[in-house]
């Protein structure tokens, strides 16, 4: 997939074509339907070889898995990912990889690997964004191998997703490829009110071959720390969650390797950051 996305951003037949596969509605429609058809079943072999899957850790159907979806969001075995049980402690929504900007400045700007980009743009929406400035940022990364059933990083209540349109392009970052995809890519959003970490938005964006987002709570729903929360349908993905100013104390190595550009990587239930203290 990786040596795919490259001739696509760096070959001159590539780039002509790219525009029109990571636009095409028809395209990812067709990649959901093959990924959960049973016909799909006999690529999981290949997918836990290619990908390099342990499947050790997962809750393996009798039989095995039924679909490439299945396989792609698996559950994991509670031991395998125990939650931080620490009130104060936010935690890795997903095995991923981790950036995290701490404080955005006054307009909720931040970059992530040399792209800027801001919260209005990542949210949609104006009048949401304006509670994120100077806040903080955490953008998790999920490639192929990781589990695309992403939790909540906290207890709170969670609102109804929001879908902004957009396109397919691939997230994973690549010389040359300084295209705010996070902003232009189709997205959901959803709110999660907190007592201790206020109102975290969250931030669920597809990539090149994710045909679709699926969420897992009902608007309003009571949800805890750890539990799960949307489901990225094959290819790799992206969580942007941005907090209010003053919620998250982030660890300064993560900060400093964030600089650096840097993507740290993290398991889900494991903590990412803390609440300041009281």
């Amino acid at each position: 997939m990786e040596r795919f996305l490259d001739w696509l951003h760096h070959s001159p037949l590539g780039r002509r074509l790219r525009p029109l596969l990571t636009g095409s509605r028809l395209l990812h429609a067709a990649v959901e339907r093959l990924a959960d058809s049973p016909a799909s079943a006999r690529l999981v072999p290949w997918a836990v070889r290619s990908w390099g899957i342990d499947l050790a850790e997962a809750v393996v159907p009798p039989g095995g898995f039924p679909t490439l979806n299945a396989l792609f969001t698996r559950t994991l075995r509670p031991e395998a990912r125990p939650v931080d049980p620490d009130p104060a402690v936010l935690v890795s929504p997903a095995d991923a990889r981790l950036l995290a900007v701490s404080p955005l400045d006054a307009a909720g700007r931040l970059e992530v690997k040399g792209v800027g980009y801001d919260a209005a743009g990542l949210l949609g929406d104006e009048d949401l964004a304006r509670g994120y400035a100077g806040g903080a940022a955490l953008v998790f990364r999920l490639y192929l191998a990781d589990v695309h059933r992403l939790a909540f990083p906290c207890d709170g209540v969670v609102s109804a997703p929001r879908l902004v349109p957009g396109g397919f392009e691939s997230v994973s970052p690549r010389p040359g490829h300084r295209e705010p995809v996070l902003q232009r890519n189709r997205r959901t959003v959803t709110t999660l009110d907190t007592g201790r970490f206020g109102r975290l938005a969250l931030v669920d964006v597809g990539g090149f071959l994710v045909a679709s987002i699926r969420h897992l709570a009902p608007a309003g729903a009571r949800v805890s720390k750890g539990e799960a929360r949307s489901l990225f349908r094959l290819g790799g993905s992206t969580l942007v969650l941005l907090a209010p100013p003053g919620a998250l104390e982030v660890p300064p190595a993560l900060l400093a390797a964030s600089a650096r550009g840097e993507e740290t990587p993290v398991r889900l239930g494991a903590a990412v950051a803390r609440a300041p203290a009281a």
